[in-house]
């Protein structure tokens, strides 16, 4: 697992980094994370989307083992 604050994290929620993904759940969750941003956002607001993301992707750790080590190249 990838370090909380890589920042391929944040790459991940703005959608400078795109994700191939068939789970369903996480196409949903990165989609809203990427249109949160496509507006400006109040200081501390990506932080805070980086860590509903990191949390993410610990819940569902076991399932999402293809997409992490997509990230962690």
């Amino acid at each position: 697992m990838l370090d909380k604050n890589s920042r391929k994290w944040r790459d991940l929620a703005t959608g400078k980094l795109e994700l191939k993904t068939d789970n369903f759940g996480l196409q949903m969750f990165l989609k809203r994370s990427v249109t949160r941003f496509a507006a400006s956002q109040p200081p501390g607001e990506l932080e805070k989307a980086v860590e509903e993301l990191y949390n993410f992707f610990v819940k569902y750790e076991r399932i999402l083992g293809k997409e992490l080590a997509v990230i962690s190249k």
